[in-house]
């Protein structure tokens, strides 16, 4: 057992076979529905950390059930974090703090992808997994309570992490998909300056920030299908009413995106959260995998099995008269690609890389501490179909992908734990010296390192498919 003795109270967790200190399901604050959350400052006793606290209330999804998600139980009483830390340090420890994925509507952080002991042998780091509200628990309107709780989560790492051996002056924040939206966003937020130094944003999905326009009709819809008049009337359903109306929010096509999400309020967030997290100072690595949609088009019998005049058809709905000069752009780079693929490419391009590349531009404007990747190593799994999905990339940053339950979804590939190795001491790197193992992102030259075997860095005048595509697109 390992006791510490924190600003709160006393806490006990368990030392793992490994030797990591592992501490579970600590309450970082309270929070009634639809109201702020309130930082947990003190308890009386010892704290029993040995189990994961509840997840937020959400429905079975295809994404909790590929990632085999772990069963804690589900309440509106959610807000938990846990640590795993070294049992020793000679010195205080960087701080890393995971923000999980899942369309701000499900997932929870406790899986086997993303468990925390690897990253804190291999780097001697603290490493902290946080829970959020999620769907209209925390995101109805433009109340931004999800945010609120990641700050909320991050002060409370700020007044009790060093307990752990952490250094509270070292933090760096990192989450993939709508963590990593919640990175960029966290960036443009007032109350979050100071509470984190570094910021590493996998996938970050920045389609999903809100409009205040946007997140009051979204309101108003949710408000209509719950039957009631006010957000008042919202407090008194049942947390099995709630959570229905959720539901069929998300499956109205043109409501699921942006139903519940991250809103540029003006007061938690920016009115323009990319530019204001563009022009934050603090250190920040981002970058997606190289076929992110190939998983969700996959799971789409609409889309798996198309044909170049089915695709088409596709390209015309989103880009109208550009829908054959796009296809025929992809079909040359990407030979290889079928019409499926190439139809998940250009959503891939446009739905996470294109938003990237925005942000990257307007940053390198002005800073140069800015590191770009992209995760391009091929899960083997259904002859490869895959390629490079969305949340591969995963247990490579928590250096786990031999961890039990990992290989449903990237194979046993004899390549995979060293790339896992190389990636995991990049985010270590970050921490510990404030910079990656590669050049800065800048205007000229766009170095962007390649996770793959070999790895590799490409650059601007780099003759690539992958170049000509992100000129098609910036220049559009």
């Amino acid at each position: 057992m390992s006791l510490v003795d924190t600003p709160c109270g006393q806490i006990r967790g368990v030392t793992s076979s490994t030797g990591v200190s592992v501490y579970k399901g600590i309450r970082f604050a309270t929070a009634d529905r639809l109201e702020p959350p309130v930082v947990v400052t003190q308890w009386s006793g010892v704290l029993e950390a040995l189990s994961i606290g509840f997840e937020c209330p959400q429905t079975e999804s295809q994404l909790r059930q590929l990632l085999n998600a772990d069963d804690s139980g589900q309440s509106e009483d959610c807000l938990y974090l846990n640590i795993t830390a070294p049992s020793t340090s000679k010195s205080p420890s960087p701080v890393y703090v995971w923000i999980h994925g899942g369309g701000f509507t499900n997932i929870t952080p406790p899986l086997s992808w993303n468990e925390s002991e690897r990253l804190t042998l291999d780097g001697e780091a603290v490493v902290v997994t946080l829970s959020y509200r999620l769907g209209a628990f925390g995101f109805l309107g433009n109340l931004n309570l999800g945010i609120l709780d990641q700050i909320a989560a991050l002060q409370w790492v700020q007044n009790n992490i060093a307990a752990f051996g952490g250094d509270p002056q070292n933090v760096t924040i990192f989450g993939e998909s709508a963590g990593g939206c919640s990175v960029v966003a966290l960036m443009a937020a007032p109350s979050a300056k100071g509470l984190f130094s570094r910021a590493w944003a996998m996938s970050a999905s920045l389609g999903q920030l809100r409009t205040s326009d946007a997140a009051l009709k979204s309101q108003l819809k949710f408000l209509q299908v719950a039957n009631v008049s006010t957000v008042d009337e919202l407090k008194l359903l049942t947390t099995e009413q709630f959570l229905k109306a959720q539901d069929s929010m998300l499956t109205d096509v043109e409501t699921w995106l942006q139903g519940f999400s991250p809103t540029a309020d003006g007061t938690v967030l920016a009115h323009d959260i990319v530019s204001a997290a563009a022009n934050n100072p603090i250190d920040l690595v981002i970058g997606t995998t190289k076929d992110e949609s190939r998983i969700f088009n996959l799971l789409n019998p609409a889309l798996n099995n198309l044909d170049e005049i089915q695709a088409l058809d596709v390209l015309r709905i989103n880009h109208h008269a550009l829908a054959a000069d796009i296809y025929e752009l992809y079909a040359n780079c990407y030979p290889a690609y079928s019409a499926t693929q190439i139809i998940a490419a250009v959503d891939t391009d446009t739905h996470f890389k294109l938003p990237m590349w925005k942000l990257l531009h307007e940053r390198a404007q002005s800073f140069l501490n800015t590191w770009s990747y992209m995760f391009a190593w091929n899960s083997p799994i259904f002859d490869g179909a895959l390629g490079s999905s969305h949340g591969l990339d995963i247990p490579f940053i928590f250096n786990n992908v031999e961890s039990q339950r990992v290989h449903v979804y990237t194979g046993n590939d004899p390549s995979a734990p060293a790339l896992a190795v190389e990636m995991s001491h990049e985010l270590l790197a970050l921490g510990r010296s404030g910079k990656p193992n590669w050049a800065p992102y800048e205007l000229n030259s766009r170095t962007v390192k390649i996770f793959d075997v070999p790895t590799r860095v490409l650059h601007a005048n780099d003759e690539s498919p992958d170049n000509l595509v992100y000129d098609f697109w910036m220049n559009s």
